[in-house]
């Protein structure tokens, strides 16, 4: 085909255009002095490792499932505490049994004259009910029942990583009863829920139907085993020392120690990170190799700058 003429006087643009010799940098150039910010550190996420973990864009075609609900809803609140007919109907009882029988025995002796015996019978259903109430607040509560529940179909392998996850997720919970009463202080508190929060994550995602269908050996399944079985009991056997240390501690060690807490709250902020890392790579059908999800919580300590007591 004849290419089309061009104006008198104009020069032809090469068909490929690149960059000259003289515009490319040389490979064996290197700056005289680096300044620092000018170079990646190795453990920093450079474009090339953002690719190992970055999520992937999603199929326009694959149609998406679940129930949308609202941010008001409840609908996935978990039940607490002793249900109502526990600690309303059993208190009123044993206040109207003990209010009626003190009214019988009043008139029935003849004591006192029907008002004073009515007075009394409301005063001792009032004490009755009351003490009802309050004894069954201090009743344990019942373990949840929504401990995620594992397909009998599931390939032996897998079913037994899954449930130790599962088991050493419990002892953890158990441990975290038992220190409740000596975390008066509010770093103390707030890392103790944390720690469940971050077990019911862990949990949840056991009992989905994408993380049991896994290879025991996935990075996944294996990162989670890692973090019930290792990481979050570590963390927590380090608060229990800082948490007992508390009692006897003042001024600048209590200060210290508060300090601590707060620093391992904040690693368990970087394993829930590692966490829903997982939760949206097992929606999107992505999978990644253990180094992948320990490199991806290794640049997290690190950009945060905390040394983690935990060995990734």
């Amino acid at each position: 085909m004849p290419e089309a003429a061009l104006p008198e006087g104009a020069v032809p643009a090469p068909e490929h255009a690149g960059p000259s010799a003289e515009a490319r940098p040389s490979a064996d150039a290197r700056p005289e002095h680096v300044r620092p910010g000018d170079q990646d550190l190795p453990w920093k996420a450079t474009a090339e490792r953002r690719d190992l973990w970055g999520p992937k864009a999603p199929d326009e075609n694959r149609a998406l499932e679940g129930t949308v609900r609202s941010p008001a809803s409840r609908a996935l609140d978990r039940p607490r505490g002793h249900s109502p007919l526990l600690r309303f109907g059993v208190p009123l009882l044993v206040g109207g049994i003990a209010g009626v029988a003190t009214l019988v025995l009043g008139l029935g002796t003849g004591i006192v004259g029907p008002l004073l015996a009515l007075v009394a019978a409301a005063g001792v259903g009032i004490v009755a009910g009351s003490g009802t109430g309050a004894a069954v607040r201090l009743l344990p509560e019942k373990e949840s029942a929504d401990r995620p529940v594992l397909d009998t179909s599931l390939h032996g392998g897998t079913r037994e990583v899954l449930q130790r996850i599962l088991d050493a997720n419990a002892s953890t919970r158990e441990r975290l009863v038992s220190l409740r009463p000596a975390a008066s202080a509010a770093p103390a508190a707030k890392l103790l829920t944390d720690v469940e929060t971050l077990l019911e994550r862990i949990d949840a995602l056991v009992g989905s139907e994408q993380v049991q269908s896994l290879r025991p050996s996935a990075g996944e399944v294996t990162m989670l085993e890692g973090m019930a079985t290792r990481y979050v009991p570590d963390l927590v056997d380090s608060a229990a020392d800082i948490i007992g240390f508390l009692r006897t501690f003042a001024g600048t060690a209590r200060e210290e120690a508060l300090a601590n807490l707060t620093a391992i709250d904040q690693q368990l902020g970087v394993l829930g990170e590692g966490v829903e890392r997982i939760e949206r790579d097992v929606v999107g059908g992505v999978s990644h190799s253990l180094e992948v999800h320990a490199e991806f919580l290794r640049a997290r300590f690190a950009d945060q700058h905390l040394n983690p007591i935990i060995d990734v």
